[in-house]
């Protein structure tokens, strides 16, 4: 992939990102897009990584892994990008400048149930019930793609109500009682009031998290390397993430 020749750093303030009213950042922030399920575990990261290099301020924005590859191709300008699969990356512009991608940790998928599972789920069969209000993420995003192939694997046909943009939408949906049940990442459970249902392995379906750096910042470089460091290893395994 060629390098990009637009500035390097903008700092991001809005949860999905725009190219309008943005501004150049300070030579000392890192501009990282990641991925809405790890809205919950980053700022610990970033925390730690702040810690080590007290004169740099890092700046995340989250957003659904397909909607930060559409910023990245659209020319918005960032450090680092976290994605929540490895399918998104297809889709990066070959005039979008990225380092070979490291993953950091891998993801799983449950069922979550509304507060009491009022629909009586209990199994990945149920999910092709007509009276069940079910909701998973777009197509096009990660988990929804992992829905897909998981729906296939069990040879189940969903009674899908809803496509939500992201994990966390999705998540949302069920807590608040609007949908029954949602097959989310098991680390969006962790701290929820919501119940699940646990998808047998062999249905199972792993995503892999990939970090990247993007342009030529060496910030981002050693971003991408310190989120595979003990310390912030540490902290993804105990929100419930899996090794590489």
């Amino acid at each position: 992939m060629t390098v990009a020749s637009a500035p390097k750093r903008l700092v991001v303030a809005c949860a999905v990102l725009t190219l309008a009213g943005c501004s150049s950042a300070p030579d000392d922030t890192v501009t990282i897009l990641a991925a809405s399920s790890l809205a919950d575990v980053m700022p610990q990261i970033v925390a730690l990584a702040e810690q080590d290099n007290p004169d740099e301020t890092l700046e995340v924005s989250y957003a659904a892994s397909s909607q930060i590859v559409q910023q990245l191709n659209a020319g918005i300008q960032a450090d680092v990008a976290v994605l929540a699969g490895e399918g998104p990356l297809e889709s990066v512009d070959s005039s979008v400048d990225i380092r070979a991608p490291q993953i950091i940790a891998t993801n799983t998928l449950a069922i979550a149930v509304a507060p009491g599972n009022p629909g009586k789920v209990t199994s990945i069969n149920d999910l092709g019930r007509d009276d069940l209000s079910l909701v998973v993420c777009a197509e096009q995003v990660p988990c929804g793609l992992a829905a897909a192939a998981m729906f296939t694997k069990a040879d189940v046909t969903p009674r899908i109500a809803s496509f939500e943009p992201d994990v966390r939408a999705t998540l949302s949906r069920v807590a608040s009682g609007e949908a029954d049940v949602g097959v989310v990442y098991v680390t969006d459970l962790v701290g929820q009031s919501v119940d699940s249902v646990e998808v047998s392995p062999e249905f199972q379906v792993v995503n892999s998290y990939p970090a990247l750096s993007v342009g030529d910042s060496a910030r981002g470089d050693a971003f991408v390397d310190f989120l595979g460091s003990d310390a912030p290893q540490k902290v993804l395994r105990d929100a419930g993430f899996s090794a590489p």
